[in-house]
């Protein structure tokens, strides 16, 4: 019998699932979140070592059973980094063929099995993806700062008190919000603070709860805040889809991380408004799976190649017994329509 290990991998915890040849899913473990060009690669190891035995463990197989690996792990921008995280694990799993790519591509594949899809990864940064059959671009760097999730959503708030302040925007009710969260009295403090490097990134990463909350409760320009991000993170996407021709045909659009969990609806149609405007035959959808089951996927096609409908079956029917579904769809629908 041959086996399959599906990983995913990134700054909150790691996943790893066994599945059979026949697309069964046999056990699941979880560990620490790492990424191995921050946190060391020996850490990011260890990580990925402990959720596989304990996956391993549950269904009762060896590492040496194991005749394919597929990880989706974070920080995985260039092609050495996936390289070195290849040959690491090729060296706990000796008979296995490993890929290691970006996790933003286990995130699409979780939601899609089309080969004409893209997907936008919003939480404390941001990633996107598009792939045109074997052609498949992932951002990675490629996006500045200024756009990169959550943090960049705490920045703009901390801004637009500053542009609020100055008149270039209305009154906010975020101006108190961001001043009691900082324990400043005035916003000459607040900019005090900014310029003398007080504010640190986790700052503006606890920042989007309050920038959604004024958002659903009629401040402008927090809902502005939102707006805006929107239309710009859905452009990144457009651009590549239009780049590579395939703006005017059926494309699967997966929407995917905490960012677009945001309660301030006008955030999600803008992103969806500005990608049918251009992608007028996108198809956005959620992702039916944890990412995981996007590695465990690409494992089984190493094995198979195209994977027969009763495999996707099996997965569906025996995911159920594991932490690993977001939507209770069946797999075959591959996603649901947003």
């Amino acid at each position: 019998m041959e086996y399959i290990l599906g990983i995913d991998q990134g700054g909150s915890k790691t996943h790893a699932v066994i599945a059979d040849a026949a697309g069964r899913i046999l056990g699941m473990g979880k560990s620490y979140g790492a990424c191995h060009s921050s946190s060391s690669l020996e850490y990011a190891m260890g990580a990925i070592l402990e959720a596989s035995d304990q996956a391993l463990n549950a269904c009762g197989i060896t590492r040496k059973e194991i005749n394919a690996v597929v990880g989706g792990l974070t920080g995985i921008d260039w092609d050495y980094e996936a390289a070195l995280l290849e040959e690491c694990i090729g060296k706990s799993f000796p008979v296995a063929a490993v890929q290691v790519v970006n996790d933003s591509i286990i995130a699409m594949r979780a939601a899609t099995r089309s080969d004409r899809c893209g997907i936008l990864c919003a939480g404390s940064g941001l990633n996107c993806a598009v792939q045109n059959m074997e052609e498949c671009f992932v951002y990675g760097f490629y996006i500045p700062d200024e756009y990169q999730g959550g943090w960049s959503l705490g920045k703009r708030a901390v801004q637009a008190v500053f542009d609020s302040h100055m008149g270039l925007l209305p009154e906010t009710t975020l101006k108190k919000r961001v001043l009691d969260y900082f324990n400043a009295e005035t916003v000459d403090k607040l900019l005090f603070m900014r310029v003398k490097g007080q504010i640190e990134s986790n700052d503006y990463l606890n920042m989007p709860i309050m920038i959604e909350e004024e958002a659903c409760s009629g401040d402008l320009v927090a809902g502005n805040i939102w707006k805006e991000y929107g239309n710009v993170i859905a452009g990144f996407l457009v651009a590549r889809i239009k780049k590579m021709g395939i703006a005017d045909q059926d494309v699967d659009i997966v929407l995917s991380g905490s960012i677009f969990k945001c309660k301030f609806q006008e955030f999600q149609r803008a992103v969806k408004e500005e990608i049918l405007r251009n992608v007028p035959n996108a198809n956005i959808i959620q992702a039916c799976y944890e990412p995981v089951m996007g590695a465990v996927t690409m494992a089984l096609q190493k094995i198979h190649g195209k994977l027969a409908e009763g495999i996707y079956d099996n997965m569906e029917k025996t995911s159920k017994r594991f932490p690993v579904r977001r939507l209770e769809k069946d797999y075959k629908r591959e996603g649901e329509r947003l």
